[in-house]
């Protein structure tokens, strides 16, 4: 596999929906991790108006940072949304990007290359797997990158409120990290 090849072949087609995509996903890393706080947030709430002795002033912060926490989901809606429309847009730039080459290349080519019947069946692979195969290698990596950064970005929050919640985190991950590398041969 030559990600390297595949990700400059996108960002020469798309740098504008590369970049956003790459925004959105970075935004779509870090709300969990906001969402989570503010459970934190609400809990510690409820618990603090249980025990005060005006619970209605108390119940009132609980409920901005219930409001907050419905904003960030919101939020998380919408940068989804937006991370599929820039991954579509990004996607057609790139099918485009790729139709061009491939004419250019079909032009070029001498006529005798088009009655080898080996020449004809690679230009024939090219042209089907050609226009999707660059952009669905960039958007795995692309979700490799988004689940690794909400992963240290959990670890690093929980790592705050104490150290073991962090190791179990990264524990129970290791599995499935595990499985998906045995098998991503197959």
């Amino acid at each position: 596999l030559r990600l390297d090849r595949a990700a400059r072949f996108v960002w020469r087609a798309a740098p504008a929906w590369t970049l956003a995509s790459l925004g959105l996903v970075v935004i779509q890393a870090l709300l969990p991790l906001l969402s989570l706080y503010l459970i934190k947030l609400i809990v510690d709430g409820v618990t603090e108006a249980l025990g005060a002795p005006d619970p209605g002033a108390a119940f009132n912060r609980v409920l901005l940072f219930i409001g907050l926490a419905a904003g960030v989901a919101v939020l998380s809606a919408l940068a989804q949304l937006g991370a599929n429309l820039a991954r579509e847009a990004q996607s057609l730039a790139v099918t485009d990007h790729m139709y061009g080459v491939l004419h250019a290349q079909s032009v070029r080519a001498d006529l005798a290359y088009y009655e080898n019947p080996s020449y004809f069946d690679t230009l024939h692979r090219a042209q089907l797997e050609g226009p999707n195969r660059p952009t669905s290698m960039v958007n795995g990596l692309v979700n490799v990158a988004r689940s690794g950064l909400s992963l240290v970005a959990m670890a690093g929050l929980l790592l705050s409120f104490h150290w073991s919640m962090a190791v179990v985190l990264v524990a129970a991950a290791l599995p499935g990290i595990g499985v998906k590398v045995v098998h991503a041969g197959r």
